[in-house]
């Protein structure tokens, strides 16, 4: 854009005192500045300038130094002590040494000497408009800063490092301060008002809380705190970086006391207790953590093979239903095992979600029904599990007597094997011996695995039985190898899906 419109422009609605006792200058300087100024006031010295000052507010100065009465720098001086936001430019003939230092100390915008260069006069008003404009756009953004976080329905601080800067209302309330200054010499550290609870976020010896929340942004912790009133409250706090200051934060709490969820922390709880059926805590949690955009990690299996990526909650739909935003890869993983596993440590317990009602591949989304807290999950194996491939067979014998039923391996690791059987062989309980023959294909040759086991565990499903066995002193090398090799394969399939 051409400067002198550009000048226009942003002139356009500003006032400008212009101060110099030579009246010819005056009046050439005054008839440009009209041009692109909407008022342009003038004075003939620095006493005149300093009356016409305690009438108007002018957002730009211009003044010479030599002067009656009071001269330039004087001026400078009360001007910046009254309306330090006043750009002061100096346009003065004399330039000596001294004078530019004491000039620099006053903190004038620019200095110009004369004569006037045309083109660098308007330069520096452009840059005086501009820092203005930057400076009010800044005033307001910060008023507006404030008012948000006054109204805000949570407790809301920014911090420096540990320490307590600023907060809102509602936070000096529930600590009894005043001013955020009471505040500051109550606490040397906003974490310590953090309390001991199972599950939740405090400082300890292995944990400093603040630098957890600060290295795990996209997480939403669980805190308990003791109120002005010595009562325990319990909130949900995440922490929001504030870009382009250094270690800088603003923490909001979310009071979720009155759901009454710090029993399901409780580790002393039954696993049959009522709590972990709490399909209401349930929605609350995902509501919060949907309200907080927080990421969760979606768990699944695809044949064994262990596949985790973050989520996003998009929708909940209290007591029906919940829909996320996940990666390709996640959506298969889900497709193939009908199920998945949500798992966030603003969660007690991670969520079963047994109902996968819609899989959008377009939308990126997955729609769940039927939640449900489980306090043992898949996430928890200490062996790798994997799905073999099609060549496969398998005899199962009990005592001297082979089953000749439908038999099918849902899983192997080195310890056990999940077996699908049509029927139960009789006499088969928990911990009774049993021998089988397991025939594998590894590097297209056949594993023969040949041992003893005992039954561990057993269920019923719609048309089958599923029965973990676990292996007796079984060599485990070529398992080993075998479950590495179809790991591998397994990792090449599910990339192959993705890409297409």
């Amino acid at each position: 854009m051409n400067s002198i419109k550009y000048l226009q422009e942003l002139a356009k609605g500003k006032s400008i005192l212009y101060v110099e006792d030579n009246d010819a200058l005056r009046k050439n300087v005054t008839k440009l500045l009209k041009k692109f100024f909407s008022f342009v006031d003038t004075a003939a010295n620095g006493k005149i300038a300093l009356d016409k000052i305690k009438q108007h507010h002018y957002p730009i100065i211009i003044t010479d130094i030599k002067m009656p009465l009071i001269d330039g720098l004087t001026l400078t001086k009360h001007v910046k002590h009254t309306y330090p936001e006043t750009k002061t430019i100096i346009m003065s003939a004399y330039d000596d040494k001294e004078t530019l230092l004491q000039s620099i100390e006053l903190g004038i915008f620019r200095f110009i000497k004369k004569p006037v260069n045309v083109n660098e006069f308007s330069d520096v008003l452009i840059k005086a408009l501009l820092e203005i404009k930057q400076e009010q756009n800044t005033k307001l953004f910060y008023m507006h800063l404030k008012s948000v976080f006054n109204y805000q329905s949570s407790m809301v601080t920014m911090i420096h490092g540990d320490k307590i800067i600023l907060a809102n209302e509602l936070f000096l309330d529930f600590f009894d301060c005043e001013a955020i200054d009471q505040c500051k010499e109550k606490f040397f550290s906003l974490s310590e008002v953090f309390l001991e609870h199972n599950g939740f976020l405090y400082n300890h010896d292995n944990q400093d809380a603040i630098e957890t929340l600060k290295l795990n942004q996209d997480k939403i912790y669980h805190v308990k705190i003791q109120n002005k009133e010595k009562k325990m409250q319990h909130f949900l706090l995440k922490y929001h970086e504030i870009p382009e200051k250094s270690d800088h934060g603003v923490l909001s709490f979310d009071d979720v006391t009155e759901l009454n969820l710090l029993k399901l922390f409780d580790t002393k709880q039954s696993n049959n207790d009522e709590n972990i059926a709490n399909t209401q805590a349930i929605f609350d949690l995902l509501e919060i953590i949907q309200r907080n955009s927080a990421k969760i990690d979606l768990h699944n299996y695809y044949k064994g093979l262990s596949i985790t990526n973050n989520a996003i909650i998009t929708e909940v739909k209290r007591d029906e239903s919940i829909t996320l935003k996940t990666t390709y890869i996640q959506q298969k993983a889900v497709q193939q095992e009908k199920k998945s596993l949500i798992v966030s440590n603003a969660l007690p317990y991670p969520i079963a979600c047994t109902e996968i009602d819609t899989i959008s591949f377009e939308k990126q989304t997955i729609k769940m029904k039927t939640l449900k807290f489980v306090q043992t999950s898949p996430i928890t194996r200490s062996t790798i599990r994997v799905v073999p491939g099609e060549k496969q067979t398998v005899s199962l014998f009990l005592g001297e007597n082979k089953f000749y039923g439908e038999i099918q391996i849902e899983d192997i690791s080195i310890n056990a094997v999940k077996l699908r059987l049509n029927a139960l062989p009789p006499g088969l309980e928990k911990d009774t011996e049993v021998r089988l023959d397991i025939v594998l294909e590894l590097d297209k040759k056949p594993l023969i695995i040949n041992t003893l086991a005992t039954m561990f565990r057993k269920s019923e499903n719609k048309h089958s039985f599923s029965v973990v066995f676990l292996f007796k002193e079984l060599k485990k090398s070529n398992l080993i190898k075998y479950i590495t090799k179809r790991q591998m394969e397994l990792i090449r399939e599910i990339k192959g899906m993705q890409n297409g």
